[in-house]
């Protein structure tokens, strides 16, 4: 199990980025070419207590477009879910807010903002 420090000490650099995103765009030409989440709602994951990073799964939404779920983990890694009591709650929850489910101090986070359409202007990592 990786401590925080040691996915920080993992050398990645521009060029090896824009070789994997160019490497996926190749690949996966239906246009999905990645996701953007706001600060807030970074802010709001990390902040859960306990919380010592974030992990991004992949999915497919109704339509079959491919969509992140990003979730906070614990200091072994472990998923912060909401609690199985509280479950009922996080769907009411998810009906009035498309982007979030809450649970008192449990937050998970999707689909974020699909590219394209919100994309940043031409670079090496997009284009």
């Amino acid at each position: 199990m990786a401590t925080p420090n040691e996915f920080l000490q993992e050398p990645f650099n521009l060029d090896q980025a824009s070789d994997w995103t160019r490497r996926y765009r190749e690949q996966h030409t239906d246009g999905i070419k990645g996701h953007c989440f706001s600060r807030a709602t970074l802010e709001a994951i990390l902040a859960q207590p306990g919380c010592t990073g974030v992990r991004a799964y992949y999915g497919r939404d109704a339509e079959n477009q491919r969509r992140l779920v990003l979730v906070g983990t614990d200091e072994q890694e472990n998923d912060i879910l909401p609690t199985l009591a509280l479950q009922q709650t996080a769907s009411l929850t998810a009906e009035s807010s498309p982007l979030a489910t809450t649970t008192g101090d449990d937050v998970i986070i999707g689909p974020g903002k699909a590219c394209p359409p919100s994309c940043s202007t031409q670079n090496i990592l997009n284009s």
